[in-house]
């Protein structure tokens, strides 16, 4: 299994900076088996930066494998969140928004 910065680099090429327009957010990753990174969105740039950051807009918590799922599109965000295995706390219109920054 890749480990949590091969996951953000495999998805960087789908960043899409259009949707990212006007967006200024900071998504807290709080991933129990792979470790913390955060993810900062401004002036339709994204940076991945590891640790916990100081003041993130939003903090989604999940375990990789979910993550991974979500990210290439086998799994549904909003329904992983319903069904528990992503929790979230903060600004969720920007932990929303991720599908739309990395689509398929």
């Amino acid at each position: 299994m890749p480990d949590l910065k091969e996951v953000f680099l495999q998805a960087r090429d789908r960043f899409d900076q259009e949707a990212a327009e006007g967006l200024e957010a900071c998504i807290q990753m709080t991933i129990p088996d792979a470790g913390d990174c955060y993810l900062v969105v401004s002036d339709s740039q994204c940076y991945l930066h590891e640790g916990v950051s100081d003041a993130p807009t939003a903090t989604l918590t999940m375990d990789l494998q979910t993550l991974i799922d979500v990210l290439n599109g086998t799994l549904n965000g909003m329904q992983a969140f319903m069904f528990g295995r992503i929790k979230a706390e903060g600004n969720i219109s920007h932990a929303t928004r991720l599908s739309e920054l990395f689509p398929l």
